[in-house]
């Protein structure tokens, strides 16, 4: 399976659970790749987060390329990274 296929969720892990952020997998058993990007948890400022969702919003309805879609997906992650 190719990586654009794969769902990509976002989680907080403590004391061995995880806390979704966002969406959230169908329930069920699922093989993951685990990547732990910080030992802290960043808080976000509201307003970055609703900028950021509003951006991501109506992406796949816009006649773009799955390409252009990732780019665009990818520059989004760029700026989220540089907010933390």
């Amino acid at each position: 399976m190719s990586s654009s296929a794969m769902p990509t969720y976002e989680a907080i892990y403590e004391n061995g659970h995880l806390e979704w952020i966002g969406d959230e997998p169908t329930p069920g058993r699922h093989r993951v790749q685990v990547r732990v990007l910080d030992s802290e948890t960043n808080t976000h400022d509201r307003d970055e987060v609703r900028r950021a969702f509003e951006k991501a919003r109506g992406a796949w309805g816009t006649n773009k390329s799955l390409d252009e879609v990732e780019a665009e997906i990818q520059e989004l992650r760029d700026e989220w990274d540089r907010l933390n």
